[in-house]
């Protein structure tokens, strides 16, 4: 009888534990340690399938459709996070607008590799995060041909910088800030339709210490991207997964999409973000001989909602 019991406590318990872990992953929350959790979605998510075919062996078949049921909602969680587009838009005659996105901090002992590499992705606009000074110093004398307009700030504390360099001419340029952590957020004009291009780089969260800060950080972001009335997309190394919650909140309230289809086998934490005044026609990974993560790169293109918009307020 005491044998009975303890298993189907402990039945009890495991079922428990698969509900727990799917919801550790998927609940907005203020609570860092759940909020951190999403970073693990997959691994989690995988492992409510192992123990589903587990006790498919085992013939526990409510702990069968518990696990099961939990990995469906981690999958729909996970399509939800990504660009869930099966067939990218196709290019038009319209003018695209190419944005690449790199964070150069590792690169200092190649940097003239990674220098060829950028030229060789021939983008229209460029962020790039933590920059040294004197890593700002060669880029602005190496790419000055390639790209005439650019705009470097650094940070305060460890004086690495975030920068944006362009093909087309600012309308204007704007440093706003979380404390001394500086982002940049710069127009232009492209197909006589005025387009915002925000960059950002979000500290790593290496402890519970340091989720005020990014929540700060993406909140930050989050307003001043509302307060754009032209369309927007928003660039940067997040230090989260395209799962993560700080992320998708990013997304939710910002009203911006994600480039990026769903990845299992790699782990990027550098996104383009876009309104849906535009259509992504092209996302890929940057690379090159050193490393297979240099940095991102997509090609966007005005769609009618813009070109709706940009009507509307022609006529007021």
């Amino acid at each position: 009888m005491n044998y009975t019991m303890a298993s189907n406590s402990l039945k009890i318990g495991l079922g428990i534990l698969i509900i727990c872990s799917a919801l550790f992953c998927v609940l907005p929350t203020d609570i860092s340690l759940i909020r951190s959790g999403a970073n693990y979605t997959v691994h989690i998510m995988f492992a409510n399938l192992a123990m589903g075919l587990l006790f498919l062996i085992l013939d526990e078949k409510r702990l069968l459709f518990t696990s099961f049921i939990a990995c469906a909602v981690l999958c729909l969680f996970l399509k939800s996070s990504s660009n869930n587009v099966l067939k990218l838009p196709t290019k038009t005659i319209q003018e695209s607008l190419n944005v690449a996105q790199l964070n150069i901090a590792s690169t200092h002992e190649h940097i003239y590799e990674t220098i060829e590499s950028i030229k060789n992705t021939n983008v229209d606009i460029l962020s790039l995060q933590e920059v040294a000074p004197d890593m700002a110093m060669l880029l602005k004398q190496e790419l000055d041909k390639l790209y005439p307009y650019k705009t470097i700030v650094h940070r305060k504390e460890d004086f690495l910088g975030i920068g944006i360099f362009s093909k087309i001419p600012f309308l204007s340029v704007d440093t706003f800030y979380m404390d001394d952590i500086p982002n940049l957020g710069v127009d232009l004009n492209i197909s006589n339709q005025r387009i915002g291009i925000v960059s950002s780089y979000v500290y790593p969260e290496l402890s519970s210490v340091d989720n005020t800060k990014i929540v700060s950080q993406f909140k930050t972001i989050e307003t001043y991207i509302a307060n754009q009335t032209n369309p927007v997309i928003a660039i940067g190394d997040f230090n989260q997964l395209q799962f993560s919650n700080y992320l998708k909140e990013l997304k939710r309230k910002s009203l911006l999409n994600d480039s990026r289809r769903f990845q299992f086998l790699d782990n990027p934490t550098d996104h383009i973000l876009y309104s849906s005044h535009f259509d992504c026609v092209e996302f890929q990974t940057i690379s090159n001989r050193f490393t297979n993560h240099l940095g991102i790169k997509g090609s966007y293109q005005l769609n009618n909602s813009a070109a709706n918009a940009q009507e509307s307020n022609t006529q007021f």
